[in-house]
């Protein structure tokens, strides 16, 4: 999107115009250039010419004259004001005016300046390195024009007797910005994988109505994919955050009943990325209106309005008819599904390393084994949106026990297949053509890619026909597994790729890019109008075969041929000296050596340049007949989508199967009870890490154990058990295998973790809100089959205030009807009471450790890391200091003062208890008083 900042040096021809009228109008003149600057120490007065008479008026100061090509470049920029233009030049791209010197500034290289009009400054770089400048320019965040010289000279001149001096057209060929550029200006072969996708983010569009209401689309423009919802919200914004989550935004559009958008709005998109500039629209219904072929009136009325914004939006691309394909439509939300909130995304690490912004130590880097790009699109959904279908999660159990078992010749052949395509993402490349199916002038899609694209499919089509029988006959117990290849069988028994495959000529691959490919791509019977021009060429040159025999024999040199020079072709050479006979008159000097001069005749000019007329009407032709065959491929979209999508869920199972296969690896039984009983348990990422990760059992039941409250040392390994177990729930409901002995585990429709602690200056917030906030917000959406996992609660504020929230979440969230599974970390071992309350349903454990005691210094600490029963009322966060290189000096004088309360506390408790005592024998209180003041 280009850059909101106002420009106010520019011209005022960059100002908007009224783009209805058919043709803009023309420039006006420019002012005067400025005065000279006059050095200091000269006198210059000002120059006045003397009037004759008063009646004769001063002569008006000339208009500067432009050239064509400074007409075309005004009218250019006059006309798309809001595009950062790019404009060819012969072999060459220039940026003008403020733009360029935007660019000079941003690709770091010199800007040729106008003396007389800074509107012609200019930026220049070469054609071929295009993709790279136009990527870094992108990514400043402009809106990019691609201007090219559309018409060939020769093809003017020859239709209309245009002269060859004459401004050569220039046309916006194509508009980009960093959302939608996928890499079609690269000339391949230059750096680049053919097919690799390189985005996957999205644009979105979220409109914002009533005081708590919202609708979402959202874009992925490389696969066309478009995901819609419509949901409440509180001030947190925490629903709109999950779903920036799971839809990264490249560009967002925000609409909104008023000219404002809301403060918590903005918060939560900056949040969502710092660097989004937001494009913000006041509702308009008028503009749902027209848009019945893009499948979108069946939606409800506020979800239409993102859609049209986001159609309207893509029109200028040229991407709009992504939304004619209903199948890339799909819900936000789906039964089938867990949607897993924006916190507990960041707090399980599940795409995205904290520390450090990158992939290494997630969960996705642990599983994803997928061998093709859209294999790992397709994963990383699968991740984010766990099943909840007991049924469809054994299935994937059962697919991996298939693959593990059964690694047949078949299963090897299509896994080696998806290897050798894991650099060509086909389902971008297939985008790209339906992309292109509308227009030649924006084409997304090159010959060879074209070419790869099919050619694949046909040896994947081949090698299924191979193995039919093997699929037939198939001892596959998995549906989703028998689903692939059944469906891949069935598509293997057509002709469609042949048929298409027959008219290329495969020759064409070794030829260089342009024109030469052009050319070469089809067979020469495919098309009767590019045979018409071959045959147009042929006639020409054999014409130009009987000049050159006329011309031998006026010059009396049988040897005479013609040659090429600089391109220049058809031209004659003869001799400069005295015994060279002259040409005759009408032999025309076209260039000269002291040795030869070089000659056509008239006749020879003329066929010279009916030829290359022809050959460029060669080339459309060419082009045209690409474009129906574009077309045809895209009225097969549905088809080629089918192998796309088979081929997406092997790789998936694949990558699944690659986790599963590893050490001490375990399916897991599944109940349709809420449980988690799991014997020595790892935790998946830091067993990665630390192969002598201490394992743990996990036992957690509906009726038993449902809340466990969990204390222990800083540092012992608190957050991480909570965290294994998250995760195993997780992996569980995608259907891996997990790294225990054995598991049991219940199905689960979502999971909160409140953890950590941090404020959020962007949101506004304090760390103490944002924890309350988050609870608040799990408060309100728990079901029976919650799993939580809470860190610290109370920690934001003072002690006392803590403590009675965190017993007070904690009793809430114990006798709650929906009644979660629930993981309460906290260092109030105060709290622990609670499990006399709650007997069977509550129990208390701590982080396992070892006391070593020195005379005159506080104990120090080793963690064992396994969980234990009971409770732990020291936190040992001088250990902690310790480790972190605190001084000394200052951890003894603490050692010293947290003994010396510590003492005073006891001192008071045991007053207390001896008061309780008194009391009870004096029957003022009862004995069950006096048991739970000891509990």
């Amino acid at each position: 999107m280009a850059p909101s900042e106002n420009q106010p040096t520019i011209s005022r021809f960059f100002a908007v115009k009224n783009r209805s009228s058919p043709k803009p109008p023309s420039p006006s003149p420019l002012p005067s250039p400025p005065p000279a600057i006059v050095k200091s120490d000269q006198k210059q007065e000002p120059k006045t010419k003397k009037r004759t008479s008063a009646e004769d008026p001063p002569k008006p100061k000339k208009a500067k004259k432009f050239t064509p090509f400074e007409t075309q470049l005004l009218e250019l920029t006059e006309t798309h004001p809001d595009k950062l233009l790019l404009i060819q030049k012969g072999n060459k791209f220039n940026a003008f005016g403020e733009y360029g010197r935007k660019v000079s500034k941003i690709l770091n290289m010199k800007l040729v300046q106008d003396k007389n009009d800074t509107r012609f400054d200019h930026c220049i770089f070469p054609d071929i390195s295009l993709h790279v400048h136009l990527q870094r320019i992108l990514n400043h965040g402009y809106k990019v024009g691609i201007v090219r010289q559309i018409e060939s000279a020769i093809v003017s001149e020859v239709e209309q007797s245009k002269k060859a001096s004459d401004i050569m057209k220039r046309e916006l060929t194509a508009v980009y910005t960093k959302a939608t550029y996928f890499g079609e200006e690269q000339i391949e072969g230059n750096g680049r994988l053919i097919g690799e996708s390189e985005n996957s983010d999205y644009v979105v569009c979220i409109y914002e109505f009533g005081h708590d209401e919202f609708a979402l689309a959202a874009v992925q423009p490389s696969t066309g994919e478009i995901v819609y919802d419509c949901f409440r919200d509180n001030l947190s914004r925490q629903e709109l955050e999950t779903r920036l989550s799971y839809l990264p935004p490249l560009e967002i559009i925000v609409i909104t009943e008023t000219n404002e958008i809301s403060s918590h709005t903005s918060r939560a998109i900056k949040f969502s990325n710092s660097a989004l500039k937001i494009n913000h629209q006041v509702n308009d219904a008028s503009q749902i209106d027209g848009l019945e072929d893009y499948h979108i009136i069946n939606y409800p009325e506020s979800i239409q309005r993102c859609l049209s914004s986001l159609i309207n939006y893509f029109q200028e691309f040229n991407l709009e008819n992504m939304f004619s394909i209903p199948d890339n439509f799909r819900p936000f939300k789906e039964s089938r599904f867990m949607i897993i909130p924006a916190p507990t995304l960041q707090a399980l690490e599940i795409f995205t390393n904290s520390s450090d912004n990158t992939k290494n130590g997630t969960l996705v880097s642990l599983l994803d084994h997928s061998r093709t790009l859209f294999g790992g699109r397709l994963f990383r959904k699968w991740i984010s949106r766990p099943l909840i279908d007991l049924e469809e999660i054994k299935d994937r159990q059962q697919a991996i026990a298939d693959l593990s078992s059964n690694f047949s010749h078949l299963v090897d052949s299509v896994s080696t297949f998806l290897t050798k395509v894991k650099h060509f993402d086909l389902e971008h490349m297939l985008m790209k053509v339906h992309y292109s199916s509308t227009s030649l002038q924006f084409n997304r899609i090159s010959r060879k890619q074209v070419y790869l694209l099919l050619s694949h499919f046909d040896d994947l089509t081949k090698l299924i026909r191979q193995f039919e029988k093997s699929i037939e006959s198939s001892t596959f117990k998995s549906k989703v597994l028998n689903n692939v290849f059944d469906e891949l069988m069935e598509i293997s028994k057509t002709q469609v790729i042949e048929e298409l495959l027959m008219k290329i000529n495969i020759s064409f691959y070794d030829c260089k890019e342009g024109v030469e490919q052009k050319k070469a791509f089809f067979k020469r019977d495919t098309s009767e109008l590019i045979e018409k021009e071959y045959e147009n060429i042929a006639q020409v040159e054999n014409s130009l075969d009987e000049e050159l025999k006329k011309m031998q024999k006026e010059l009396g040199n049988s040897k005479l041929r013609y040659v090429t020079v600089n391109n220049d072709s058809y031209l004659i050479e003869i001799r400069n000296d005295k015994k060279t006979k002259p040409p005759p008159s009408n032999y025309i000097k076209i260039n000269a050596t002291k040795s030869v001069g070089r000659y056509r005749t008239k006749e020879v000019s003329d066929l010279y340049k009916l030829k290359k007329y022809h050959e460029e009407m060669l080339i459309q032709k060419c082009d045209d007949e690409f474009q129906k065959f574009i077309q045809d491929i895209n009225s097969k979209y549905a088809f080629f989508n089918k192998i796309v999508t088979s081929l997406s869920v092997f790789d998936c199972l694949l990558s699944l199967c690659a986790t599963s296969s590893r050490n001490n690896y375990t399916s897991p039984q599944l109940s349709s009870d809420p449980m988690i009983k799991v014997t020595n348990a790892r935790h998946p990422i830091i067993e990665q890490l630390r192969p002598n990760y201490v394992s743990n059992n996990i036992n957690i039941e509906y009726n038993q154990n449902r809340v466990l409250i969990i204390t222990g040392p800083n540092m012992g390994g608190k957050s991480s058990y909570v965290k294994m177990v998250a995760l195993f729930t997780i992996m569980t409901q995608i259907g891996s295998y997990l790294p225990c002995d054995m598991a049991e585990m219940g199905i689960f429709d979502s999971i909160f973790i409140r953890m950590g602690a941090s404020d959020n200056i962007l949101k506004g917030t304090s760390t103490f809100m944002m924890e309350m906030m988050e609870c608040r917000d799990i408060i309100s959406r728990l079901t029976n089959r919650s799993l939580v996992i809470l860190d610290e609660i109370g920690r934001g504020t003072g002690t006392v205030d803590g403590i009675a929230l965190a017993y007070s979440i904690l009793k809430y969230l114990i006798e709650v009807e929906s009644k979660p599974l629930l993981l309460f970390i906290t260092h109030y071992p105060s709290i622990h009471v609670l499990e006399h309350e709650h007997p069977g349903e509550v129990a208390n454990y701590h982080m396992g450790y070892e006391e070593i005691h020195q005379s005159g210094e506080f104990p120090e600490i080793i963690f064992l890391y396994n969980l234990c029963k009971g409770v732990v009322n020291n936190s040992y966060g001088l250990n902690v200091a310790k480790l972190a290189g605190i001084p000394k000096e200052i951890i003894s004088n603490a050692y010293k003062l947290s003994e010396e309360l510590k003492l005073e506390v006891e001192s008071n408790d045991c007053l207390k208890l001896i008061e309780v005592i008194r009391k009870v024998l004096k029957n003022e209180l009862s004995i069950d008083t006096l048991y739970k003041y000891l509990s």
